[in-house]
Order: structure tokens, then sequence, then C-alpha cells
């Protein structure tokens, strides 16, 4: 796997890549506090279909805090600077979270993708304040793999708590049910049978606003569910592009 930084306006991503024989590429876009480590399991299993670039944010994954806190369409732009960096065309673009927010940006304001996977979208604005999404998200925590919770404690940390606080409100604001109409990419979204982050009827909504868009739920899993359930992910997305299913290992 190969690494390097892609710096944009004052701020640093890192990307790094697993690079095929294809000419289809993954990208892969983490949620708030964590890093591109939730995908490497995932990574692997698409690496046989495509080139796949795992990218950390700035001030994520040990890397440094710009100076000013980024927006949603801040982070978007940085990443966009990388994928054209890298002269991708087209890329399958798979965020988590956040992550997702910042896909669906990329693809509002650049249309630079025909194809995206959206996993665990956040924010339900019908639970539109910190409180409530943080007690959503302790109550998908108690589903999740000790794995998870060792993985999540160990990115929070290299994080930190500041980083993490200042980007927050971006997330939190977010507007969804503004951004999801204009998203023209044929577009899958997965969710967690345990994701209370993304209940149902937060799931239908976002359906019924997507004007190219289809849900799966994964049995068992929860929030994190790239990282524990990442071959039925990973099946999934190959199935969206028409490709069947994978079954290749990490």
């Amino acid at each position: 796997m190969t690494r390097r930084t892609v710096r944009y306006n004052g701020a640093r991503m890192r990307v790094r890549e697993l690079r095929s024989t294809s000419e289809r590429t993954f990208v892969m876009v983490h949620g708030i506090g964590v890093s591109s480590d939730y995908f490497e399991p995932l990574a692997h299993a698409l690496h046989e279909h495509g080139n796949v670039l795992l990218l950390d944010l700035p001030g994520f994954g040990g890397l440094p805090r710009p100076a000013r806190p980024l927006t949603i369409a801040g982070f978007a732009d940085i990443v966009r600077a990388g994928i054209e960096a890298e002269g991708v065309q087209d890329p399958v673009l798979i965020g988590h979270s956040m992550g997702a927010q910042v896909v669906i940006d990329l693809l509002t304001r650049y249309q630079l993708a025909s194809h995206a996977v959206l996993v665990g979208p956040v924010v339900n604005p019908a639970e539109p304040t910190v409180r409530q999404q943080a007690w959503r998200f302790f109550q998908s925590a108690a589903h999740e793999s000790g794995r998870v919770r060792l993985l999540a404690s160990r990115a929070y940390l290299r994080c930190g708590p500041a980083w993490f606080i200042e980007v927050l409100p971006a997330m939190m604001r977010y507007p969804m049910r503004e951004k999801l109409p204009q998203v023209k990419a044929d577009t899958l979204l997965i969710t967690g049978e345990h994701d209370t982050v993304v209940p149902a009827p937060w799931v239908a909504e976002m359906l019924a606003l997507l004007p190219r868009g289809r849900h799966e739920l994964i049995a068992g899993a929860a929030h994190n569910v790239v990282y524990d359930h990442w071959q039925p992910v990973a099946d999934l997305t190959l199935a969206h592009l028409g490709l069947g299913l994978g079954s290749t290992a990490p």
C-alpha cells in the first residue's frame, strides 16, 4: 500500500492506495473522529475489482489540524483535489457517517461520479441535537464488537477532542434534506440493523429524496458496519456496480 499527502488551502490529506490493473477506482471517505483504518478490510475485498484510495481527512488519522475548522464543503474540496491529483475519472465514492456527507457534497457540487455508496449517513434531521445524536451513537455502540471499540478509541485519541468539537457543528448543520434531491449518481444506501444513528424513518426519507437511490440493510450490524461487516458491504457494492457478489478476503 503506497501513501502520499495532498495539500489544499493550508490543509493536508493523506492518500493510501491499493493499486490494481483495473481502470475502476474506489474512493473511501471516513467519518468524524476516526480514520481510513476502518476501511482496510473493505478495501482489500474490493481491490480485485479496482484501485482503492483510502483517504485520511485533515486533522484525522494523526494528521495536523488546519488553522481553521473545515466545513463539509471544505473537506469535499480537498477530496476533490486529491481525486484530480490522482487523475481519476468517474470514481466509485464510498462515504461512511460524516464521510457520506462529504460524498454528497462532491456529488451535488461537482457531479464527478456516476455511482456512490452511502453507509450510515448522518444526521437524522428528526433528532438534530448533539445530545440526541450522542445517545443514538451509544445505543448503537452497544452492538459493536470489541475490535471496533478499540479501533474507535485509538482513532479518537489521535484526533483529539478539540478538533472533533471544532468539526462537529459542520456535520450537525449539513443540510441533507436540501442536498439529497440534487444527487444525480446511482446511489446505494447501506445501514446496519442496529444502527440507531440512522433509523428506518430517516432511511425512508432519504430514499424519497434521492432521485436514484436504493437501500440495503445488513443484519446484525450497527453504525460501524464498514469494519465488522466488510464482506456484505463489499458484496452489495459490487452488486450495485453490476459486478455480482465478491468473495475476496482481506
